[in-house]
């Protein structure tokens, strides 16, 4: 009786631990998003050759900013040279977005599908796009406005992205936040739109009306860079 006992707790033994590595791992990639576990991410995944910057709307949520042609997605790990990593269960380099003339092509690195269909090569991506990487990672691909080639990505699945934000922005031309729909980020409570745009190799902020920047009155084009607050009459932001 005493050696069955013995054999049945060594085969709970391993059963528990595995179901609390399982609830470990959901319940980081559930956790709430907060700025703090953001600008920890932040500053664990940023290099010199590798920078990053959030843009944090106050009351709408975190956005990861990507100023690249060309787009690695794949797991979250220490090190790897991934431009958006995710954290879940699929490959370190899952798949690659290229953005060429306003479109974007992807190109599959491991198995996946695109709108429910498996793909194994290169796929142009519609609007309102859903790629599965692996068997669980679910990722929706937009463009909001048809005035920019600025793309969204956006977790449907219970994974996250790491920096802990609520989507990524695959930047073009332009980014386009207000209470509009075609905005790439919607704020509901504001009254106007405010446009980000590409100019002289960087990206300006373009405000009509006066607006407090770092404390201090301005108007017109305001560079984005780390450290950046705006405080308007109705919307605020910052830039990590």
């Amino acid at each position: 009786m005493s050696s069955n006992l013995g054999g049945l707790q060594g085969m709970i033994r391993p059963w528990r631990a595995f179901m609390k590595q399982q609830h470990t791992a959901l319940t980081r990639s559930t956790q709430a998003v907060t700025k703090e576990t953001r600008t920890r991410d932040l500053l664990a995944e940023s290099s010199p050759g590798n920078p990053r910057r959030i843009m944090w709307i106050d009351g709408v949520g975190g956005y990861l900013l990507v100023d690249k042609d060309e787009v690695m997605l794949g797991q979250a790990i220490s090190g790897a040279s991934v431009d958006v990593g995710i954290v879940g269960d699929l490959s370190r380099q899952a798949a690659v977005l290229r953005r060429s003339e306003g479109d974007y092509l992807l190109q599959p690195l491991q198995p996946m599908h695109l709108n429910g269909q498996a793909v194994d090569r290169p796929q142009l991506l519609p609007n309102d796009a859903l790629m599965q990487l692996g068997q669980r990672v679910k990722v929706k691909f937009s463009q909001p406005s048809p005035l920019s080639a600025t793309a969204r990505l956006d977790l449907v699945s219970l994974n996250r992205f790491k920096p802990n934000v609520d989507g990524v922005l695959l930047l073009s031309d332009s980014c386009i936040l207000g209470p509009n729909a075609g905005s790439h980020v919607v704020c509901p409570a504001w009254n106007t739109e405010l446009l980000m745009f590409r100019h002289a190799g960087g990206w300006q902020f373009r405000c009509l009306v006066e607006v407090n920047v770092n404390g201090q009155p301005m108007q017109g084009q305001i560079p984005v860079e780390s450290g950046l607050r705006i405080d308007g009459e109705d919307f605020s932001l910052s830039i990590e």
